[in-house]
């Protein structure tokens, strides 16, 4: 067995509920030779309200989406609870400064075949594991095809695509994995999360067992209530998203220019770094940066290390400078001024005496 391990977010292949007259219920009944099902519901902590509901074989012990496995059959089969991961991109670079610096990973969406070769085959060899086959699973993408058909139409374009993978380890162990794409464009940006959910079980249980759980998904109905209260929430969301985005936008290509002016001028370089900035304990060093600490890509390592220098830089505006080194972490603000510190929780954003100076975290290089 393996899992893909990929986390952070929580939209999983197992979020469940109660049936209910009017849920939105797959076109055609899938075949399963399972005679009797129960229905395992998941409630939407917030809201206090069921989401969904997926029937799984009778004969399954379902322990949770907490739990370390999801869900257990008879003769070991095994479901483990889905692992899930968000990636953001656009081709406006300060889009994307803006997205690192809240920490969104970076990623252009990826065609689910290079998916499956970049991300989920490597991490399941350095496991051990051998693929087997790949193939579409058209119930899985359905289930998901039918809550994107029950969202707002509001300009974004939204494609789905679900692959069955099995793997093996050696004889008589074998393993599916599910991978769902879901991804998300607008004009502006396109965002993008993976989902993998693992399956195993011993090779006389195993294709039943990937048959019971491809039925479970291609079953699951949703809740129109429920739906309808996130759809609510995705609009106001998207109107914020708008409007910030928009707003960070504008202040990274201000803060830029205005980094540039101020390094420019003649008499930045002799300014004292105020008390304000000694005050805080997390920082550990400030300075101003200066008209020659801007650097070229071929100044050498070596001598910036003799100098006991080291280079910053913020690859989405091209910015490149000579500080002094022995820090971790190092922050801009638009004046040209610099603080390093070795606290990697420290934002100096977030603090009060000077978060009204617009920084940006510089990488160290």
């Amino acid at each position: 067995m393996f899992r893909v391990t990929m986390p952070s977010l929580a939209i999983t292949l197992c979020s469940l509920a109660m049936a209910a007259p009017g849920w939105t219920k797959p076109p055609t009944e899938i075949t399963s030779k399972f005679a009797s099902v129960q229905y395992h519901k998941t409630m939407d902590p917030q809201r206090g309200i069921v989401q969904a509901v997926f029937p799984f074989p009778a004969t399954w012990q379902i322990h949770g989406e907490h739990e370390p496995i999801f869900a257990s059959g008879p003769g070991g089969i095994r479901l483990y609870p889905a692992e899930s991961r968000q990636f953001f991109w656009s081709d406006d670079p300060q889009w994307r400064q803006t997205a690192g610096q809240l920490g969104k990973p970076l990623m252009v969406p990826l065609p689910m075949h290079q998916v499956l070769q970049q991300i989920v085959v490597p991490a399941a060899q350095n496991q051990g594991n051998r693929l087997l086959k790949s193939y579409p699973v058209p119930e899985i993408s359905g289930y998901w095809q039918r809550f994107i058909d029950g969202m707002p139409n509001n300009g974004v374009q939204r494609q789905i695509e679900a692959l069955g993978t099995e793997w093996s380890r050696g004889p008589g162990d074998r393993t599916f994995v599910a991978i769902v794409q879901f991804v998300s464009r607008d004009r502006q940006s396109a965002s993008w999360q993976l989902n993998t959910q693992s399956l195993s079980a011993p090779e006389a249980a195993f294709d039943q067992a990937v048959a019971d759980f491809r039925y479970a998904i291609g079953n699951g109905q949703i809740n129109p209530q429920w739906q309808a209260m996130m759809n609510k929430q995705h609009i106001d969301q998207r109107r914020r998203n708008d409007a910030f985005w928009a707003e960070a936008s504008t202040r990274s290509r201000a803060a830029h220019q205005q980094r540039m002016a101020a390094i420019a001028s003649a008499g930045q370089a002799a300014r004292s770094v105020g008390n304000t900035y000694s005050e805080i304990l997390d920082i550990n060093h400030a300075g101003y940066l200066k008209r020659d600490s801007m650097q070229s890509e071929g100044h050498s390592a070596s001598i910036r290390q003799i100098s006991g220098h080291t280079m910053i830089g913020n690859h989405e505006t091209g910015e490149h400078y000579r500080v002094e080194d022995g820090h971790d972490y190092y922050w801009v603000n638009n004046d040209g001024l610099y603080i390093a510190t070795d606290n990697p929780l420290f934002d100096p954003r977030n603090d009060q005496r000077i978060n009204a100076e617009n920084w940006t975290r510089f990488v160290k290089e």
